[in-house]
């Protein structure tokens, strides 16, 4: 066997050699560069959890992408043939074999190395060296597995941290309001606009007296008594029918289109005068009643409309206010009846009390005497009294009825026999009872009588 025959064997075996040790060199530093990037954020989350650190995003990734791209291009650089033979030599103890014999494999040409059987022993040697070596080799060994748990242990810290952030209470990031000034608190308007359905404005009739309403509503109808379509509403006007009267109002504004262009005139000069005859003491009146005049003027009938239905509204808050008034005198004139009956009850009382003074006079005194409160018991006198014996009256027991005695009939009994009313002994046997009150005739009963009678 010659030197240029075992030549390429030696440098095949350590070029696979050198291409093993790179792939498991890649994927170790994989696994590495991809735990390293994530540490970053790890880093920042503890800061931020901790330590309340602020770290935009614009700062970090552009930091974990860097770190993470460095750590992949440094495991892809190329291995030095020379420089993996030396550590090979210096890790298994070959003592150089294999950097000789890779000297006497790239020197060929060289007298010294040929057809020498010691260099060709030594490469022989150096290749079954290097081809032992490359089936040790393992991608998955125990520098792996450390990588990987250390991916798993950072990824899981991280997991942790962003759980735990999303579970925290978190204050609201909305800018803080503005508020105003100590002991100067805003008005409710400011806050909450009044709303004028809700909140109507206060009623200005009440700065008007009764002879101040009583004037404008006279003036009013005289200005409308000279119209024919407005003629209605003074005379209902003059007669105290205000509701009757804002009727009239609405009948009129509903028929404004009706009317020629000369009765809209005339009419809105009608309201002008009863404007100008109330003054400006009575705006509740002047204000509708101009406004219908210029609207009447410009042609403008919604307008004119919308200035009757007030002056009808007011009509009608006119007539409400002096409503209570009315019904409060009319119950004065009924309640005056009950006086006069009342004294009819009172005269028969008092005589069924002199009727019956005769008997319990006697009564009523003690019993006066028994309900006044009692005093306090006064003394006794020192002197031995003798007791009163109480006779009783031989005659008050005539007075008693006994048992016998209401059973017995006596000749001056007053019942009928036709009666079936009348008083029956308790011993009389039940055919002499008489009829059958309940089959009792009906004409000879005079309240039956009465009731069925038309």
């Amino acid at each position: 066997m010659t030197t240029a025959s075992v030549q390429a064997p030696l440098v095949r075996a350590l070029d696979r050699l050198r291409h093993t040790f790179w792939q498991r060199r890649v994927l170790h530093w994989t696994v590495r560069a991809i735990w390293l990037a994530l540490l970053i954020p790890t880093i920042v989350m503890i800061g931020y959890l901790w330590w309340n650190w602020r770290v935009p995003w614009q700062l970090w990734l552009p930091l974990m992408l860097l770190v993470g791209i460095m750590s992949m291009l440094w495991s892809v650089r190329p291995i030095n043939l020379q420089r993996m033979t030396h550590r090979l030599d210096r890790l298994m103890g070959m003592r150089s074999q294999l950097v000789t014999a890779l000297e006497v494999s790239s020197n060929t040409t060289a007298p010294a190395y040929a057809e020498n059987p010691v260099s060709e022993q030594l490469v022989q040697d150096a290749v079954s060296a290097t081809v032992d070596l490359r089936r040790k080799v393992k991608f998955l060994g125990r520098g792996f597995w450390l990588e990987f748990n250390m991916l798993i242990g950072i990824a899981f810290v991280l997991g942790a941290l962003l759980v735990f952030d999303l579970l925290s209470p978190r204050l609201p990031t909305e800018p803080l309001l503005e508020l105003p000034p100590i002991g100067l608190e805003p008005d409710a308007e400011e806050v909450i606009p009044p709303d004028p359905v809700l909140n109507p404005p206060p009623n200005q009739l009440q700065n008007l007296s009764q002879q101040q309403i009583q004037a404008a509503l006279q003036a009013l109808a005289d200005a409308l008594r000279d119209q024919a379509a407005s003629r209605a509403i003074s005379e209902a006007i003059d007669r105290g029918d205000l509701g009757g009267a804002a009727e009239e109002m609405r009948r009129l504004a509903d028929r404004l289109g009706e009317l020629s262009g000369q009765a809209q005139q005339e009419l809105g000069q009608s309201l002008q005068e009863a404007a100008e005859n109330i003054g400006g003491e009575a705006p509740p009146f002047t204000d509708p009643l101009q406004s219908g005049n210029e609207a009447l003027q410009t042609g403008n009938l919604p307008g004119a409309t919308q200035a009757l239905e007030d002056l009808a509204e007011l009509l009608d808050t006119i007539e409400e206010s002096n409503s209570p008034d009315e019904s409060q005198s009319e119950p004065e004139s009924p309640s005056e009846q009950p006086a006069d009956n009342g004294s009819e009850p009172a005269d028969s009382g008092e005589g069924d009390q002199q009727q019956g003074g005769g008997d319990g006079a006697g009564e009523g005194d003690e019993g006066g005497e028994g309900d006044q409160p009692l005093g306090e018991e006064e003394e006794r006198l020192p002197i031995d009294g003798d007791p009163l014996e109480l006779e009783s009256d031989a005659d008050l027991e005539d007075h008693v009825l006994q048992p016998s005695e209401l059973d017995a009939q006596t000749d001056d009994d007053r019942r009928t026999s036709d009666s079936p009313f009348a008083r029956q002994p308790l011993n009389a046997p039940s055919d002499d009872l008489g009829p059958d009150p309940l089959s009792y005739p009906w004409d000879k009963r005079d309240i039956i009588r009465q009731y069925f009678t038309p």
